[in-house]
């Protein structure tokens, strides 16, 4: 069992790095062209808030996107580690490493995209203590 839940766990970061890494993620999107390309990063582009809404034109659905993509990838690291403090590192250092290695993909590595991807992941956290102190609630 938790073999399996490690290759899910492998298989969602490697469903994430193509999403990340793509050259194009509309193309990805929009006709599943995936193109990976190197390029020598700026890393002051990393700290540019400026051009939070210009990106994409989907805005809010790839914004979503990040929520949720790291948000199940902490769900998926609990159950498989049992320990959400791990998985809650595990899963924040991903995210700092995916958009840092944007840069080297000629895509829009951010830091407002790791505050949205730790939103995702800080979420899960809470939401499963809640739902453990709730259980253990009901249970006395």
């Amino acid at each position: 069992m938790k073999t399996c839940k490690f290759l899910i766990v492998v298989a969602w970061t490697l469903f994430l790095g193509i999403h990340t890494f793509t050259d194009n993620l509309e193309a990805l999107l929009g006709s599943r062209i995936i193109e990976f390309r190197l390029t020598s990063p700026d890393f002051s582009h990393f700290f540019s808030f400026s051009d939070i809404t210009m990106i994409h034109p989907n805005f809010i659905l790839i914004k979503t996107g990040h929520f949720l993509g790291f948000a199940i990838l902490d769900v998926l690291l609990f159950a498989w580690l049992g320990k959400h403090g791990r998985a809650v590192v595990l899963s924040f250092g991903f995210a700092v490493f995916t958009e840092v290695m944007q840069l080297y993909f000629g895509r829009d590595g951010r830091l407002y995209d790791v505050i949205i991807d730790t939103m995702g992941i800080i979420s899960v956290y809470v939401l499963l203590k809640q739902f453990k102190a709730r259980s253990q609630e009901s249970s006395m």
